[in-house]
């Protein structure tokens, strides 16, 4: 760390902002898994980036206008939007039929799917010491879907498709985070949001009864329905929850080393577990507790401070959050 870095670091404001973000975040899940039994998920994210949109024109505002969020990459930005979307999709339908502390730990998979991607994306060589604990982490992805000794839940691949996406996306955020400002990163995702969600309601929205489908399947087919008051402030109260997080969880990276943040975020799981328990009695066996725990192990390794390329990498991603 340069002498720099080291005057502006800020580690207990830096801990304070990462484990309010988490919590913060941890209540959009929680809203979001409460009603998703109610209402289809394309419309709780159309409710929600309505909601988030003027604060979002009024952050533009604040960071000099419009000339802020000029870009030249305007496809490069859809696509990145598009894949977040579809991340947000697949995670808040895992959430649907999952316990909570396991759709938000088999999401954590993502620094290992970073990891695997700056191989084929920034063609580096990642050596023998960093595949080892990327194969431990989905050893512990393998001890939670349990194949062989239970069905598999088809809603558990969902949260592993979200961190996948997420791995995606987070190497385009970095790559366009280079000449486009932050406001332009949050702003293009905002609008476009309510664009996909139109779209995909128009497609997808009343093809299937609740009935005897499965859960995420019926998240995801519900028709609209007119939310009470309660829950229509339940769904913008998510655009505020989400804003509130990304603030927290950018200040806690502004104010000191990724290498030293990064780790305060698998907070999340205990705090999952918590909520989970305590709002839908949900007690995990042995067998997740394991792999939560080499998922969790695996990540933790991958923020260690050494000098390889791809942990480096790593952490400059999370530097550029881009969290559900």
């Amino acid at each position: 760390m340069s002498v720099t870095d080291a005057a502006n670091d800020s580690p207990l404001q830096s801990i304070a902002f990462i484990l309010t973000g988490v919590f913060v975040f941890s209540l959009q899940d929680v809203l979001v898994k409460w009603i998703s039994d109610r209402y289809p998920v394309h419309e709780i994210i159309f409710i929600r980036s309505v909601s988030a949109l003027l604060p979002m024109l009024l952050l533009v505002r604040l960071e000099g206008g419009w000339q802020r969020i000029q870009t030249r990459r305007p496809v490069l930005h859809s696509v990145r939007a598009l894949l977040m979307f579809l991340s947000y999709i697949s995670f808040y339908l895992s959430l649907a039929a999952l316990p909570l502390a396991e759709a938000v730990t088999l999401f954590f998979a993502s620094p290992l799917f970073i990891t695997i991607l700056s191989a084929p994306m920034l063609g580096d060589r990642v050596s023998f010491s960093t595949w080892l604990p990327v194969l431990l982490g989905f050893s512990g992805v393998a001890l939670m879907l349990q194949p062989g000794l239970q069905v598999v839940n088809p809603a558990a691949f969902l949260p592993l498709i979200s961190a996948l996406l997420y791995a995606v996306v987070s190497i385009i955020t970095r790559q366009l985070g280079k000449a486009d400002s932050g406001i332009c990163l949050a702003f293009y995702p905002t609008v476009l949001y309510i664009l996909f969600a139109t779209l995909l309601s128009l497609t997808a929205g009343g093809r299937l009864g609740d009935g005897d489908a499965h859960p995420s399947l019926a998240f995801l087919l519900r028709s609209w329905q007119m939310p009470s008051h309660t829950d229509l402030l339940l769904m913008m109260s998510t655009g505020l929850i989400a804003a509130g997080g990304f603030y927290c969880l950018s200040q806690a990276y502004r104010l000191s080393r990724p290498s030293f943040v990064a780790p305060f975020e698998y907070t999340a799981v205990p705090i999952s577990c918590f909520w989970g328990y305590l709002l839908w009695q949900e007690v995990l066996n042995p067998l997740s507790v394991s792999g939560i725990l080499l998922i969790i192990g695996s990540g933790l390794y991958l923020f260690a401070p050494r000098r390889l390329f791809a942990n480096k990498y790593l952490l400059g991603l999370f530097k550029t959050k881009v969290r559900k």
